[in-house]
């Protein structure tokens, strides 16, 4: 069974946090919730406590993908989950694991918090640079020779989904081109040599 979770929660709105801090508290989730100020207070927050799963007002993060990036790297199993308000752009959409509205169902919120929680599993972390059984999902399909549309239809997932995977598949393997992924997903036994057409 994996250890409590580690979530933390940066809106604006007083009601959001205390309505989110209610939800997941009387879940059967396992977790410490608490409320940091600012994407920069985060830093300094990751200091002195683990943080395993981020909830985000993705407005906040609008026009900072250079500091998503930084905090991504400095902190590779940190899971960023938003509060998706229907009025976000996809180009800050795509710098999320995932996303879920208010107006979602309990239960699937807390899925998807549940989902974030267990990527930063330590049990869960293989001889695959620690890739998710999502992003293995993706990875397949990439090597099968699917287009971003083909794999969001196949996984059921939006496609900004799908593209937030490639570049968290690309920065945990340091390989983007798919010549390269087949040669690593062969290597790690993700899939066989024989499911490879290399005539595509």
């Amino acid at each position: 069974m994996r250890e409590r979770s580690h979530i933390a929660i940066i809106v604006q709105s007083k009601i959001i946090y205390e309505g989110l801090h209610s939800v997941i508290s009387q879940s059967e989730l396992d977790a410490s919730i608490f409320k940091v100020e600012s994407l920069d207070d985060l830093e300094q927050v990751i200091h002195t406590r683990t943080v395993d799963v981020l909830i985000i007002n993705p407005i906040l993060i609008a026009n900072r993908e250079r500091d998503v990036k930084k905090l991504r790297k400095k902190h590779p199993n940190l899971s960023i989950v938003g509060i998706n308000t229907g009025l976000i752009d996809q180009s800050v959409m795509s710098m999320l694991d995932n996303s879920f509205t208010l107006f979602d169902a309990v239960p699937q919120v807390i899925e998807k918090l549940q989902k974030a929680a267990d990527e930063n599993d330590p049990k869960s972390a293989g001889n695959t640079e620690n890739l998710t059984d999502r992003e293995i999902d993706v990875l397949t399909k990439l090597v099968h020779g699917l287009s971003n549309k083909e794999i969001a239809e196949s996984l059921n997932i939006s496609i900004h989904t799908v593209i937030t995977h490639r570049k968290n598949i690309a920065s945990k393997t340091g390989i983007r081109s798919q010549s390269g992924l087949t040669i690593y997903a062969i290597s790690k036994k993700i899939i066989d040599l024989e499911d490879v057409n290399p005539f595509g």
